[in-house]
């Protein structure tokens, strides 16, 4: 197959809370464009997309997938994400290098927790939208209420494109408003045929309606439509769909479909909206980095004909060889090809190339700039760039939050330890929210990750995947310490080392930032001159080093600014190693002085529950010193919104189910780091003196 003109080819994610039907509606997809014979389905666990064996098992995405499938002529490179919060970094790396986003809203539910989150990473990475209000065939489904939910909860301007016949039970068809037309999708085809005919009389009032507030909305972003409306011309499919795809581009509005996956109903149009109103890569952000020699800022046009710039997304570790997904933002990549790695500096011979469908690869020869592939046999990590040697450029790599749980784990026999390693190691590779470390107080192996959901997984993929068996703790927030005042540290290090007198003063300066949860700034004060270049950023290096191997209370250290305010050494000996230390033990003093304050992190917690059990829900959450902010009725119940320490609420899930007879949901969103309340800071000064 010749490649896809880069203007027909459309980079798409499906993105939305868990359960609002992403992988349901990715499978029709599917199906539809001729790329599956049938269709699969989550709840039988048979999606495609869905093919890890833990994903079948719980019913839900827990890793991106991606695949790429034809639609009108268009290239759709799409990936499906996952919806649970614990694996929200799929999503951000999927955004960072996508064009354009899908977000599928649950029509009886409309703009949930998760909803908020994507749409906010959406929102960082400028990436235009289509929204999907499905589930329409579900009792208690109101389109016209998820569409308001997206103006009060996103602040989104959502322009409605369709209106679906009625809800529930009642669901009969969707109406198109541009057209207009009626388009009823026939069940016996699975949906696949579509009747098109006039809309019924008794819906022509709200079609009017509906158009007249598209143009007027619209046309305040585009000014030949509104040119058109001031002057009360005719505006035609054409006009409105031009001006609809412009203002999207512009992300001033959200077109609005809706529609029934799990019914087949409402997914060829979804198509049809990608191809029409969502960029093409050219149309797309400039790619923007900098010159890894020098630091000056570059931007470069997504052209097949530029310098190559491509960034890897995504790894997947694998017991022979790794893959590696790739974003080509300019120039063109063919096998056999090199390309460099500035973090590295090393050199890549670029050998297979995979359009991936799923788990399974097809091999490519030639990849265009805008397109998505996979390759193999790279030395690289996720977020790393590949470029030319001789035109380089590092493109911003992709930002991921920290841990905020842990466990600890030990192999149960000898000949699980070696391949515990080996299985953490992979793990790690892949996954950028998984981290390890040895506890230096008891030798321990701590893992931690985003959530309990989080390291379940992981723990149950040791075991599945690599045949690891292993003891493991419950889980454990990831505290941090920060400074309560501003302190200054003096130390001097001397020390004979080999017959050479090794000597070293330093002082340094912790002072407070406004917000406790901030990353450590490490600044220098130190004028021109006074020490070499590559001494100073040896000793801020240090700093940070130190910083996070923890501080009073053995935890990272965050949200102080640190200062170096001065620094000597004798140029003798090992004058690099006499610095570090010096500087090293001032800032350790200085924390012993800045009165030191623990942290712990907090969530945003969204609670549904029935009215009857509102009073008991919302004192088993107090009693884990939650903070109800907002209590809001809503359909089928009441919403309970508010914050809480994540250490409290460790297994809350199975309490509020059995509160509520099992009738309430609840969703947790890492949020930021607060301090431990006084009277339960005593523990962790009874660990300090331990």
């Amino acid at each position: 197959m010749s490649p896809i003109p880069p203007r027909l080819i459309r980079n798409i994610g499906i993105v939305a809370h868990i359960d609002a039907g992403k992988t349901t509606t990715t499978e029709r997809f599917l199906y539809y464009a001729g790329k599956s014979h049938k269709i699969g389905e989550v709840h039988d666990g048979q999606a495609v997309m869905d093919f890890r064996e833990d994903e079948r098992d719980r019913g839900i995405t827990i890793s991106a997938a991606a695949t790429t499938l034809y639609w009108r002529d268009h290239q759709i490179n799409l990936i499906d994400t996952p919806g649970h919060v614990d694996f929200t970094a799929e999503v951000e790396r999927a955004l960072r290098v996508l064009d354009g986003a899908v977000v599928i809203f649950d029509a009886v539910e409309g703009v949930e927790p998760q909803s908020e989150t994507v749409w906010r990473q959406a929102d960082r990475y400028r990436v235009p939208r289509i929204a999907f209000v499905n589930k329409m065939d579900r009792v208690g489904a109101e389109f016209e209420a998820a569409v308001s939910s997206m103006r009060d909860k996103l602040h989104a301007v959502p322009v409605c494109i369709q209106f679906p016949d009625g809800a529930g039970d009642g669901f009969a068809g969707i109406v198109d408003i541009l057209r207009p037309a009626y388009l009823k999708f026939d069940s016996r085809t699975l949906g696949r045929d579509i009747g098109s005919g006039p809309v019924p009389e008794r819906l022509q009032g709200r079609v009017q309606s509906m158009r007249a507030e598209l143009v007027e909305t619209v046309a305040e972003f585009h000014e030949p439509l509104a040119e058109k409306y001031l002057s009360d011309a005719a505006i035609s499919e054409e006009d409105l769909m031009a001006a609809v795809r412009a203002a999207t581009l512009q992300r001033r509005v959200v077109p609005v479909l809706s529609g029934a996956a799990l019914r087949n109903t409402g997914i060829q149009p979804i198509l049809d909206a990608v191809c029409d109103y969502l960029p093409s890569p050219p149309e797309s952000r400039e790619v923007e980095g900098i010159d890894p020699r020098d630091g000056s800022r570059l931007s470069l046009p997504s052209s097949s004909d530029g310098p190559l710039a491509a960034l890897v997304f995504k790894v997947v570790a694998g017991s022979s060889t790794d893959l590696f997904y790739v974003r080509v933002y300019s120039g063109r990549l063919r096998s056999g090809d090199r390309a460099w790695n500035p973090r590295t500096g090393e050199r890549e011979r670029l050998r297979r190339f995979l359009r991936m469908h799923a788990d399974r690869g097809t091999p490519v020869e030639e990849v265009e700039a805008g397109d998505i592939v996979a390759l193999q046999a790279l030395r690289a990590a996720t977020g790393d760039t590949l470029c030319h040697e001789s035109q380089p450029i590092l493109l911003e790599p992709i930002r991921f939050p920290d841990t905020v749980v842990s466990v600890a784990v030990e192999p149960r026999t000898a000949a699980d330890r070696d391949r515990l390693a080996q299985a953490l190691d992979r793990i790690e590779r892949e996954d950028p929210t998984f981290r390890r470390a040895v506890d230096p107080e008891t030798g321990q192996m701590i893992i931690s990750g985003m959530g309990e959901l989080h390291l379940e997984v992981v723990l149950r993929r040791m075991q599945r995947e690599f045949g690891v068996e292993v003891n493991y703790g419950k889980p454990r927030v990831s505290y941090r310490e920060t400074v309560g005042i501003a302190a200054t540290g003096r130390a001097e290090f001397r020390r004979q080392v080999a017959g050479e007198q090794l000597f070293a003063p330093a002082e340094i300066r912790v002072e407070p930032l406004d917000d406790p949860g901030a990353a450590l700034e490490v600044v220098s004060e130190i004028g021109d001159g006074e020490l070499p270049r590559a001494y100073l950023a040896a000793i801020l290096d240090s700093i940070r080093n130190a910083a996070n191997g923890g501080g009073t209370f053995g935890y990272p250290v965050v949200g102080a600014r640190v200062v170096l305010l001065s620094a000597g050494y004798d140029d003798v000996g090992q004058s690099e190693v006499a610095l570090n230390s010096a500087t090293h033990l001032a800032f350790r003093e200085a924390l012993r002085s800045a009165r030191g304050v623990v942290l712990e992190p907090y969530a945003r917690l969204e609670v549904r529950v029935p009215e009857d059990f509102l009073g008991g829900v919302v004192k088993s959450l107090n009693q884990r010193r939650a903070v109800v902010e907002n209590t809001q009725f809503a359909r089928g119940g009441v919403v309970v919104s508010g914050v809480a320490p994540i250490g409290e609420m460790f297994g809350y899930l199975t309490v509020l189910r059995s509160q509520t007879q099992g009738r309430a949901s609840l969703s947790l969103e890492p949020l930021d780091y607060r301090p431990v309340p006084q009277n339960l800071a005593a523990a962790h000064h009874e660990r300090l003196i331990d």
